[in-house]
């Protein structure tokens, strides 16, 4: 019970400094932008490691198949 009060009260403070501003006019705390322009740094982080461990795999892959082929 209390990892779930635990969890509304992180989830209202997540929302408060993400919208902070807009929900409650005067608070000073409006982090949406910076939100956004981490996503868009994590996403492109995220693609060029996904290839990254794409293209090891592939070779892998290739190198395994060579292997099999010639044991045969």
């Amino acid at each position: 019970m209390l990892a779930v009060i635990g969890g509304v009260i992180s989830f209202i403070i997540g929302i408060l400094l993400l919208f902070g501003g807009k929900i409650i006019c005067g608070l000073p705390l409006y982090m949406w932008d910076d939100f956004l322009v981490c996503l868009k740094g994590t996403i492109s982080i995220g693609f060029v490691l996904g290839g990254i461990i794409a293209i090891g795999a592939g070779i892998s892959s290739l190198k395994d198949k060579a292997k099999s082929e010639e044991k045969k």
